[in-house]
């Protein structure tokens, strides 16, 4: 779930245009007269608000959930220069998320990801298009967002999942809809017929839609999609949440399914696949899976995600903790779960503060696999002293052999 991160911006801002008011009054270090002592006493001010924001950030945040099941790190060959894409990288100020990955005809990798486009964490958030040879060093292309909320009910684009399908390229994403709405978001469509330029589905077209009734499964929202082909049709996966019977967390994130044959026109969504309650107890403040993605392999469907919790067991507070992987023969029932996460936010420095949105190519014998992550809300603060640059927020790349994943399976 990828709004969570919006909220820190209350705490970040007030800050940041406190430092930018002040920075702006600084003058060259020559004579000490004045105006320069009164711009050095507002420099000082500043980073005293910034340190008092890290301390209000501090007692904030919630206690980390318990992990103790441990995860596959060890099986998984990690980037050592992670994360691979980072924040103010390739544009400026821009803070990269949602990674969707895909080989292109002519061997070439493309990322499709999101990214604000105008103030950090603040709408309009966009998906852009990047490419690469390694998969390591990447160049958007285009260099502007592939599409805009004009004209749409929407004030974010986020979390695009692309395939191409009957020769043309179809693109699922998040349309986040205005604060306090529920529901709070829907699943909206676009087509291409080059992956470059993209046409929306008409205004009020979702592909997938919440009921808007928070007791349904997917009543308050749908979101963060992953498409992939599987007989000849469009396996569409997406997380759902709504209330959990009981409410202890009151969330209930769960894994939804709805196919179509022609890209635009689906069957009814159904859930499909729900957290494993001996390998994340709701008891623990575990509350369920998002951010999928579908990769199929001899016939099988893979899902990769991420494991999402409610430390407090209350409340709308939500962490990112883990990365998970099940397969399935059929896409829909029937799922395997492995016994442990791929990755806990603990294994990195760089996703002490959440893990989230793995994107997974299976070929050459290797599962390869691009993750967001990004560090503490303390380290915000750094992120945004240093102009929105920095290894606190990105985009990480990390393989393992394929049999891994068989391993993995119980």
């Amino acid at each position: 779930m990828t709004k969570s991160v919006g909220a820190w911006a209350r705490f970040i801002y007030p800050a940041m245009r406190h430092f930018r008011r002040k920075r702006g009054q600084m003058l060259p270090p020559q004579r000490p007269g004045t105006e320069t002592l009164n711009a050095c006493v507002s420099l000082r001010r500043a980073r005293l608000q910034a340190l008092l924001l890290c301390a209000v950030v501090a007692a904030c945040s919630p206690a980390p959930v318990v992990q103790a099941q441990g995860s596959a790190v060890k099986d998984w060959r990690v980037h050592a220069g992670n994360p691979v894409i980072q924040a103010g990288s390739m544009r400026e100020r821009a803070i990269w998320n949602d990674p969707s990955v895909l080989r292109l005809a002519d061997g070439q990798l493309a990322m499709y990801l999101t990214s604000s486009t105008v103030e950090p964490f603040k709408p309009p958030i966009l998906p852009f298009r990047a490419v690469s040879r390694d998969g390591l060093s990447w160049t958007l292309d285009p260099a502007g967002p592939l599409l805009t909320t004009a004209g749409t009910p929407y004030i974010n684009i986020e979390t695009p999942t692309v395939v191409r399908f009957r020769g043309r390229w179809h693109m699922y994403f998040m349309g986040v809809l205005a604060p306090g709405s529920v529901p709070a978001s829907h699943i909206g469509h676009a087509v291409s017929d080059d992956g470059l330029r993209w046409q929306l589905d008409p205004q009020g077209i979702q592909a997938v839609a919440a009921t808007g009734k928070v007791s349904d499964w997917n009543g308050f929202l749908v979101s963060e999609p992953g498409a992939v082909v599987f007989k000849d049709r469009i396996y569409l996966y997406f997380h759902a949440l709504g209330a959990r019977p009981g409410g202890k967390p009151p969330q209930l994130s769960s894994i939804g399914l709805a196919t179509t044959d022609d890209g635009t026109h689906f069957s009814p969504a159904k859930p499909v696949l729900t957290q494993s309650e001996a390998l994340f107890p709701p008891a623990a403040g575990y509350a369920g899976y998002a951010t999928v993605s579908a990769a199929v392999h001899e016939g099988r469907v893979h899902l990769f995600y991420n494991v999402v919790a409610n430390p407090k067991l209350s409340g709308s507070d939500i962490e990112q903790v883990a990365l998970h992987h099940s397969v399935s023969d059929d896409g829909e029932t029937a799922w395997r779960q492995d016994p442990k996460p791929i990755f806990q936010r603990s294994d990195f420095d760089w996703t002490e503060g959440g893990i989230i949105s793995p994107t997974v190519l299976i070929e050459d014998g290797k599962v390869k696999m691009w993750f967001a992550g990004h560090m503490s809300k303390l380290s915000f603060v750094k992120l945004m002293l240093s102009g929105w640059k920095g290894r606190q927020f990105g985009i990480g790349y990390a393989e393992t052999p394929l049999d891994s994943l068989a391993r993995a399976r119980p």
